[in-house]
């Protein structure tokens, strides 16, 4: 089916409605009309643009008024088919120019129909962004309206709706959450900022992904405590890591390739494995709640946790985060006794003899060999160390060396 939104001629800048188009397809991916990718042609914006003088009766802003347009000049000028925001923009701009060097000429432009090229067509402006004309517009009864016999009217009242509401109790009851809404539920009840939150909304499945994989982590944790991370840790990895992912996924080709293309600028996708949406993601949210679980009981360090992402995401999609970690060796070592003796292992290995000596005699090359036994550490550890409980426990050792030396 197709929809068309008509709005009052009351913009007055390119980014004011490009902003107007992205909150319109923002609502009606949300709400499921459709999914809003204007590349696709799923949605596409046809642009009206007409100039008029200005004057000013008092120097306030709010007091700028309008003379009316002079005759045939400005009359809904419309540019056809415009597939994104910057194209919204461009579009705009160029007319706004090219209509008022014509008026400044004495040549208004007339009503007329006009598309919108990226790439350059001219020398005027080698950089593309230019319209051209298609056709004239005649007046309004030329068009030649009438009824379409195989499309009968639509009337909304309670017989067609199946309900014995009336058509604003109906819209009421049936309604969904709005972005607004959902944007304010999410910071208010999981107290994550509004960017986060703003992303999330963006990807409708986002929002069910977001909510599974908190309510998890938290019963994985048995956390009830305020202020609560676990939302916040979730949306950091869900906007971060595994949008990136998906991503990846989508504009990826078996080699590697991307099929992001730029286009004088702006980003476009050439064929896509999938849509950029979670909900094509092989991570649910179950499966990303227990590894933030994980990441929140200090089980993983976030480097394992990346690598334990990308396997759950690529190879094991069934596998819980627990058994991948287990299964590779990556379970991070804070027990301050173990860590001990990892550190003791490394220091009085003979091997490393010599900055032990070096080490024993002071000076300022003291913090190099630190610097050194704690990468002999780690390496030891294969990374599982806790990075800072190991400095603690490596610390211990040293001093433990340097206090035997006779004084």
């Amino acid at each position: 089916a197709l929809i068309e939104i008509v709005s009052h001629p009351d913009l007055r800048s390119a980014h004011e409605a490009a902003g107007v188009v992205e909150k319109i397809r923002k609502l009606l991916k949300h709400v499921g009309t459709c999914d809003g990718r204007m590349e696709e042609g799923s949605l596409r914006c046809d642009l009206n643009v007409s100039i008029a003088p200005i004057f000013e009766g008092d120097l306030a802003p709010s007091h700028i008024q309008r003379s009316k347009l002079p005759e045939g000049n400005g009359h809904r000028v419309e540019v056809k088919n415009l597939n994104s925001l910057r194209q919204i923009i461009s579009a705009a701009e160029y007319e706004v120019l090219r209509q008022s060097i014509l008026a400044r000429n004495n040549t208004p432009t007339g009503r007329e129909t006009r598309t919108f090229h990226v790439k350059p067509i001219s020398k005027e402006f080698p950089f593309g962004g230019e319209t051209i004309i298609i056709r004239k517009k005649g007046d309004s009864v030329d068009y030649r309206f009438m009824p379409e016999p195989d499309i009968p009217p639509l009337i909304l009242d309670e017989e067609s709706l199946g309900s014995n509401l009336n058509l604003e109790e109906f819209i009421e009851e049936n309604m969904p959450e709005l972005p607004e809404e959902t944007v304010a539920r999410l910071v208010n009840d999981y107290g994550i900022s509004q960017d986060v939150a703003d992303v999330i909304i963006n990807d409708p499945p986002a929002i069910k992904l977001f909510e599974h994989a908190v309510e998890t982590a938290k019963m994985e944790l048995n956390y009830n405590e305020s202020p609560d991370p676990v939302p916040t840790m979730v949306g950091n990895w869900l906007c971060n890591d595994l949008f990136a992912l998906v991503k990846k996924s989508a504009t990826e080709d078996g080699n590697g390739n991307s099929a992001l293309e730029t286009d004088n600028g702006e980003e476009s996708y050439g064929s896509l494995n999938h849509p950029i949406s979670v909900e094509f993601s092989t991570v649910k949210g179950d499966r990303l709640g227990s590894l933030i679980a994980m990441i929140a009981n200090g089980i993983v360090s976030t480097s394992m946790a990346k690598k334990i992402l990308i396997i759950m995401f690529k190879e094991d999609l069934q596998s819980s985060p627990m058994e991948i970690a287990k299964s590779n060796g990556w379970r991070v070592i804070s027990d301050m006794n173990t860590l001990i003796q990892l550190c003791e292992s490394v220091v009085f290995n003979p091997q490393n003899s010599s900055q032990l000596d070096q080490y024993r005699k002071g000076g300022k090359f003291q913090w190099k060999i630190e610097k050194f036994l704690i990468g002999k550490v780690m390496a030891a550890s294969n990374g599982n160390a806790h990075p800072e409980r190991m400095k603690e426990a490596l610390s211990s050792v040293l001093q433990q060396v340097t206090s035997s030396l006779p004084q």
